[in-house]
């Protein structure tokens, strides 16, 4: 009876030592495969998945978009070389008005823009140029006090100002101030957006240009321009 006793102690922990070397411990970790910690061998969600750290820069976790060499994402490396505006020679038209040509010098797709005269020129028209070419509607408003030295130039079809062109953009008929024109420093952009119907305001105030699917351009302004005589 003893034996037994002793014989069914002896079993008993047996079975229990073996029970205790075979205990498999609970893995915690991320079961999304998806994360950037995503753990294929872990046995218990602990609810530590996390997305940023392996985030391209569209924010996808493990993805492939690149920032290009101007830090711009998926961008073409030529976000960071500027678009050349400047004053091409002045003379009068048959109205004794006096005829503004504005020269550009862009590596860029151009889907809108903005430039400004000095404050105290009055712009009466903008036409002509490639701007018209390739069909931009271009704005003007010499009664506004605000504005009378802007030229606004969209295209509401999708068309663009394709990159490498060189040449007029368009002609201003401006009363001038002063002996001389010259470009505003500020309030002026040049942008390619995929969204041709974006809102203006939206621009303005702008301080980079990966914001929105617009990317705003460096400009480089060209210096004033002696007005000729008649």
């Amino acid at each position: 009876m003893v034996m037994n006793n002793i014989f069914k102690i002896l079993i008993i922990m047996f079975v229990f030592y073996s029970c205790e070397e075979n205990v498999i411990e609970a893995i915690h970790g991320c079961f999304d495969s998806q994360a950037c910690n995503y753990n294929p061998y872990a046995t218990y969600d602990n609810n530590s998945c996390e997305y940023e750290s392996c985030a391209d820069c569209l924010g996808v976790p493990n993805g492939e978009a690149q920032l290009d060499s101007c830090n711009v994402c998926q961008g073409d490396d030529t976000y960071c070389n500027p678009v050349d505006l400047s004053f091409g020679d002045t003379y009068y038209n048959e109205n004794n008005q006096l005829i503004v040509p504005i020269n550009i010098n862009s590596p860029q797709n151009i889907s809108g823009f903005q430039f400004n005269v000095t404050e105290n020129d009055v712009i009466i028209s903008a036409s002509g140029g490639l701007a018209e070419e390739y069909g931009f509607s271009l704005t003007v408003d010499p009664t506004s006090e605000e504005s009378s030295n802007m030229v606004l130039g969209f295209s509401f079809t999708a068309d663009l100002l394709p990159s490498g062109l060189n040449g007029v953009l368009t002609n201003l008929t401006v009363i001038p101030a002063g002996s001389q024109v010259c470009f505003e420093e500020e309030n002026n952009f040049f942008i390619k957006t995929v969204n041709p119907n974006i809102e203006i305001d939206l621009i303005h105030d702008r301080e980079d240009g990966n914001e929105d699917g617009v990317i705003q351009y460096q400009i480089n302004l060209g210096e004033c321009k002696e007005i000729s005589t008649i």
